[in-house]
Parts: C-alpha cells; sequence; structure tokens
C-alpha cells in the first residue's frame, strides 16, 4: 500500500513547538516524515525526536527558501512509493512582511497560520483533505482558498521563465495558471515527478532581503502549473474564518504605518496622516 509523503522544512526553530502540535493530528495516518533544515541537526532532533521519532532529518544548505529542500527529498525518495505529497515549512513571524491575495493583506503570521490551518488543524481536517483526493480523481492538489490565485499580477513576470521550465520538462507552455501561495499543499505524487529532474543546487543561495523573482519563486508556481497541465485541477480548501484577525490587521495598519519607499525613504503615518519621513542612506 503506498504511504503518504511528508515533507517539513524548519528553518525557524523557535516554531518547531508549534508545528509539533500540528504534526501530532497526523499520527493516525500512515506517512514517512523528512525533515530538513539549514540548521546543525544536532540541535534539532531533540526537539523533534521524543515526539516524532519516525523523522527522518537532514540537514541541507540553505538554498531556495523551502522550495529547494523539498526538491533535494523528492531526489532522496522512490517517489512511486507514494501516492500524496504532503508539503510543510516554517514561515517567519516578527518581519513586517506581508503579501496581498485575494484583496486580503495578509501578514507572514496570519499566512502561516492559515498554510497550516489548512493542512493539519485537526484530524479530521486531514482526513477530508485526503478523502478529497481520494474521491477525485481530477483534483491533484490541495490547498487554502485563502492563498489559492490565478490571478495573472501574481505570475505574469514570472511566466517566460516558468514556460522555459515547461518547456525542458516536454509539457506545453502556458499563459494563464494557479498555485497556492506560500507553497504548503496537499498533492498527488505523480505529478510532481519533472521536479525530480531538478537539484537543490539549481537554487541560488536564501538571501531574506530577496522577496520575489528568485528561481524559488519561479518554482513555486510551477507546481500549480504542473498540476493543470497534466489535466487535472487544484481544489481549494474552505476554511476557518479569519474576519477577526483581518480586521484587527486593518485597524493596527490604519492606526500606524511604517513602511520604506522604492526611493529609501522610510515613512511613517498615524491614521493615514504621514508623521515623520527620513531618508535612510
Amino acid at each position: 500500500m503506498k504511504k503518504l509523503l511528508v515533507h517539513l522544512h524548519i528553518y525557524y526553530i523557535e516554531q518547531i513547538p508549534e508545528l509539533l502540535q500540528y504534526m501530532q493530528n497526523l499520527q493516525h495516518i500512515e506517512h514517512d516524515l523528512y525533515i530538513t533544515t539549514p540548521h546543525d541537526t544536532k540541535d534539532i532532533e531533540p526537539l523533534i525526536k521524543p515526539t516524532l521519532p519516525h523523522a527522518i532529518i537532514k540537514q541541507v544548505e540553505n538554498r531556495g527558501y523551502d522550495i529547494g529542500p523539498f526538491i533535494d527529498t523528492l531526489n532522496n525518495i522512490n517517489l512511486d512509493n507514494y501516492k500524496y505529497v504532503l508539503k510543510l515549512h516554517t514561515k517567519g513571524k516578527t518581519s513586517n512582511n506581508y503579501t496581498w491575495l485575494n484583496n486580503k493583506r495578509l501578514d507572514n503570521a496570519l499566512w502561516g497560520k492559515i498554510l497550516w490551518d489548512s493542512m493539519l488543524l485537526t484530524e479530521q481536517r486531514i482526513d477530508d483533505n485526503l478523502a478529497i483526493l481520494n474521491n477525485n480523481a481530477n483534483i491533484g492538489m490541495l490547498g487554502s482558498s485563502y492563498c489559492y490565485t490565478n490571478n495573472p499580477k501574481d505570475y505574469n513576470h514570472l511566466l517566460p521563465q516558468i514556460n522555459d521550465e515547461l518547456t525542458k520538462a516536454k509539457l506545453s507552455a502556458t499563459e494563464e495558471l494557479s498555485f497556492i501561495a506560500g507553497s504548503m499543499f496537499l498533492a498527488k505524487a505523480k505529478l510532481l515527478k519533472p521536479l525530480q529532474t531538478y537539484n537543490i543546487t539549481d537554487f541560488a543561495l536564501t538571501d531574506g532581503k530577496i522577496k520575489e523573482g528568485t528561481f524559488a519563486h519561479v518554482v513555486e508556481r510551477l507546481f500549480g502549473a504542473l498540476i493543470t497541465i497534466q489535466n487535472h485541477t487544484i481544489h481549494t480548501i474552505k476554511h476557518d474564518d479569519y474576519c477577526y484577525r483581518f480586521l484587527c490587521m486593518a485597524i493596527k495598519r490604519f492606526l500606524l504605518q511604517k513602511k520604506i519607499t522604492k526611493s529609501g525613504k522610510q515613512i511613517i503615518k498615524i491614521c493615514k496622516i504621514p508623521v515623520y519621513q527620513k531618508l535612510i542612506k
């Protein structure tokens, strides 16, 4: 019987206690768990093994954010042994980074919570997700409805590179695509086989200051393109209502905004009124 492959990339060690709570919801499902990290495994194993003794933990180069280590894992297993792949990773919480998705402003902390909740919030959530793939031959991937996007502004700037990669894989080029922003998803393993042509060394060393345009961002969108080009669909999970969190974020943003413009000017606004400006050298 084919198993579930779970890949978890850990960059933010401080998030491990929270992640372990989620991961315990998976223990009733037969699976293999591969954990990658750029940190020394001696720092990770004492935190992981007491709760997840079956985890295989590997130190990898810090290349391609969570994408490069995921590719490395796919290259070190027999994908034919697995029916589904669950991709997970830590996501920074303390920075002021945010993204706009489906007309909603997500800071990294909320973005990460939404992604994790959609995959592992409860045992029932996991069972429901697997049932969707089991019972629908045409569905190849599923992820949070909040993080699903088919908006051209989210991929047009990378479309030439995406199509280059599709051509290399002997797949059809595309003019439109959809994907799960944040790259946490559950997918049918066979549809991810074209990714095994890559290696972690294809990705540049991770630079947290670069927020867009790297090869990792290309492959993030390629995940979705591979599903639809192979005649499957991406299913969106409608889950918990985060209206209160969105409202709190909107109020906080209205009361106080800090931003740095492209010209290097730092601006602080209170109730949308600029109260401080400084050119950062």
